[in-house]
Formats: structure tokens, C-alpha cells, sequence
């Protein structure tokens, strides 16, 4: 199948033959087995030409996802064999834990049973310098400066709400307008916690022509959500912390409407298996954000 695949993909069989690393006759003579095998033909060739016939075509298709199947199933072989292997310590911030991270990892633990992942709450700076100094493997963060040793793969975005106490002038709004959010006092991230997040709520503020009026800075999202209670400012949060619902806060989405994306982080030269397994799967997924039913 592998050997079928390569000649797919290169119609050639001399290339095909020089990307397996085997001699153009064997590779020819297997192609003719695995037609005689499932009685029919999958390529017209001549001395000149490769082309796939219909039939190739949707065996082709087939073919690649049982490879990778197939692949899949050996990493988890090779990882369940391996019982000496290290946990992989993930980083992670808060927001993440209500949406990005229970999907993650209840999804991780269904693949790979044998990986064991070790948790570390982390704001997205301290997840980078973690990562420098190989004290964390894997990072859920949110985009931030972090060097060229330092990889980013995003994984989902998250839509952009306001903050506010119930009650509030702006609860009265279906969509806050941006403009609005210049009259009032803000709670906001302290920009060397979060300098991803924070630049890009200044950034929604700079394009409506002002700059928000922080009375308060905090270090987490759940402390930012509990000063809004309190009656000290407006923030505009990720969509993910409107799960923490009280009588006190509500959230209105902001127009224009935003969103910010959720990344993961390796350093670069980490080869580990384990580690290695778990980006192929995290990274095959278009928006860990939106849940199985695609909410």
C-alpha cells in the first residue's frame, strides 16, 4: 500500500522508486500484485506515462488514512511498550481550562492511554520561560514573544466578550460597540503576565480610537471576572470565561466582533515520541474550542 501510495503521488515510478529507496522491478512487480489482488487496475502506464484510473483514485484516498491509521497505531504500540518513559509536563492558563484543555486531554487520554501528562497552571509568559528551560514540554497559551527557539501551532480561536456587573448602562446592549467601552474604568491583565492577550485587547481599543482607562491590573482571568463583580471596571475577556456564571457578571459579545487565537508551544529540537504524539494530535484538529458536536 505504502509502495502504491508513493507511486500515486509521484507518477513515476524511477522517483517512486528512489523515494522508497528499492529498485524500479520489485516496485513494479508489487503494483501488479496488489491489482491482481483486489481484481482491478489502478494505474495506466506506459514507457512515458503514469495515471491513476478511477478506481486508483478512490483507493488512493482509502489507502492514505489507513497509513495513517496504521502509523497511529504503532506510536501507540511503541509508547504502551515503553514503560520507562517520562511524563509530559503541559502548561497551561486559565482560560484554557474551561473549554480548551478538559477537550484536549480527555480526547489525548482516549488515543494515547499509555502517555502520562503532567499539569501546571501558568500564565502564558511563564509558560514560554518554562519552555527555555525545559521545565514544561508542551504549552497552552496564548501567542506571545517567545524566541526562535520557541514553536507556536495555533489550535481554535476564541470569540471576544465584555465584562460587566449586572445592571451595568452597558448591559442594556445586545453587542457592545467598542466605542462604548472609552467611557469607562477597565480591569485588565498585567501586560508582562499576559502580552499576547493584553496587546490584543489594546489593539481592539486603538482601531476605535482610544486607549481603555485601567483603575485595576490582575494576574489571572478569574481574578479579572471577580473585580467586574465587585463594581471596579469593564473588561473584555475571552469567551471561555463567561463560564464562570454569577448573579453579578454579564457578558455581551463586542462589535466588531473578535477573536483571539489559542496556540500550543514546543521548544524547537524536542524530538521525545510522547511529546511528538501528542502535538500530531492536538495539531490535527482544526478548533479544539468548538467540542465534538461543534458548538
Amino acid at each position: 500500500m505504502r509502495y502504491f501510495v508513493a507511486v500515486a503521488e509521484e507518477l513515476h515510478f524511477s522517483r517512486a522508486a528512489v523515494r522508497l529507496h528499492i529498485a524500479q522491478p520489485p516496485l513494479s512487480q508489487q503494483i501488479k500484485q496488489l491489482e491482481s489482488e483486489l481484481q482491478t487496475r489502478l494505474l495506466v502506464r506506459t514507457k512515458r506515462h503514469v495515471e491513476l484510473t478511477e478506481a486508483g483514485r478512490a483507493f488512493l484516498e482509502e489507502a492514505r488514512k489507513t497509513l495513517t491509521q496504521a502509523d497511529h497505531a504503532a506510536r501507540v504500540a511503541r509508547l504502551t511498550g515503553d514503560s520507562t518513559a517520562r511524563p509530559v509536563h503541559v502548561g497551561f492558563i486559565d482560560s484554557a481550562l474551561y473549554r480548551f484543555v478538559p477537550r484536549m486531554l480527555h480526547a489525548a487520554r482516549e488515543a494515547f492511554p499509555a502517555i502520562r501528562v503532567v499539569l501546571h497552571e501558568m500564565t502564558s509568559g511563564q509558560q514560554v520561560d518554562a519552555l527555555a528551560r525545559s521545565e514544561i514540554q508542551l504549552a497552552i497559551l496564548r501567542r506571545t514573544r517567545g524566541g526562535p527557539q520557541i514553536l507556536f501551532r495555533e489550535i481554535g480561536r476564541e470569540r471576544m466578550v465584555v465584562a460587566m456587573p449586572v445592571g451595568h448602562r452597558l448591559d442594556a446592549f445586545d453587542k457592545v460597540p467598542v466605542t462604548e467601552l472609552a467611557k469607562e474604568d477597565w480591569v485588565l491583565f498585567q501586560r508582562a503576565l499576559s502580552p499576547g492577550l493584553h496587546d490584543f485587547i489594546y489593539g481592539i481599543c486603538r482601531r476605535a480610537g482610544f486607549a481603555p482607562h485601567v483603575v485595576q491590573e490582575a494576574n489571572e482571568g478569574h481574578t479579572i471576572v471577580g473585580l467586574v463583580a465587585a463594581g471596579v471596571g469593564v473588561s473584555i475577556v475571552p469567551d471561555s470565561l463567561s463560564h464562570w456564571v454569577g448573579p453579578e457578571v454579564a457578558y455581551r459579545p463586542i462589535s466588531p466582533p473578535a477573536a483571539l487565537p489559542m496556540c500550543i508551544a514546543t521548544r524547537r529540537g524536542d524530538h521525545s515520541p510522547q511529546l511528538q504524539a501528542l502535538v500530531g494530535f492536538f495539531t490535527s484538529r482544526s478548533d479544539w474550542s468548538a467540542g465534538d458536536d461543534g458548538a
